[in-house]
């Protein structure tokens, strides 16, 4: 009997500087952490590791879509998640941080 299990994508952050790298976590809906996902933004794609993240830098500014998958194995199904990054020039999110600080 095959069990499915719908992915769920995290990104540390949902606006990253150009050039800047972005951690992004792929869990299961019981908070397990997916190894061997493919994390796709772009013509980018990235493996996750034992921990279920990778690290992925954006070179164009944007709204990028990202996609994770997993193939199923003999046991597991897996759905796919999808998320969205803004990715900005540097100097407009070290500007928003200032301005969003306490006064």
């Amino acid at each position: 009997m095959r069990v499915t299990r719908q992915l769920v994508l995290e990104v540390d952050r949902r606006e990253v500087p150009v050039g800047e790298s972005m951690t992004v976590r792929v869990r299961d809906e019981t908070n397990r952490p997916i190894e061997d996902a493919t994390v796709e933004v772009g013509s980018q794609r990235h493996r996750t590791d034992p921990q279920g993240t990778c690290s992925i830098t954006l070179q164009s500014p944007g709204f990028w879509r990202l996609t994770a998958r997993r193939p199923p194995t003999h046991r597991t199904a897996y759905q796919t998640a999808t998320g969205l990054v803004r990715a900005v020039p540097g100097s407009t999110i070290a500007s928003s941080r200032l301005r969003s600080g306490p006064t």
